[in-house]
């Protein structure tokens, strides 16, 4: 994973706008079902334009990877596919601290 510039990242997400930012049934499959109770299409997009990601980085295969702090050392990692004219959530969970990736 290459690291990218989080103020960019946010940047270049806020010029689609929360309406163009979409979620599918494999948005959410790694979660749990107590926090699929929590998160949702609508929270996710709360978290990305409310908050400024921790770090962000550009997988091998173009998506972007931000997280987010969220409570008790753990953080949202979400995974978006940025295309021209909207931008796909393509995954969603929660991570531990430690579980952090160390990005060059």
């Amino acid at each position: 994973m290459e690291k990218a510039d989080a103020a960019q990242f946010v940047e270049r997400l806020k010029c689609y706008g929360p309406e163009y930012v979409t979620c599918s049934g494999h948005t959410f499959f790694r979660l749990s079902r107590k926090q699929r109770e929590l998160f949702n299409c609508d929270s996710i997009r709360e978290i990305l334009f409310n908050n400024i990601p921790v770090l962000v980085g550009i997988q091998h295969n173009g998506c972007y990877a931000a997280f987010y702090k969220h409570k008790n050392h753990r953080f949202i990692r979400i995974i978006l596919d940025m295309k021209a004219d909207r931008a796909d959530v393509v995954t969603c969970y929660v991570i531990d601290e430690k579980l952090l990736p160390v990005i060059k």
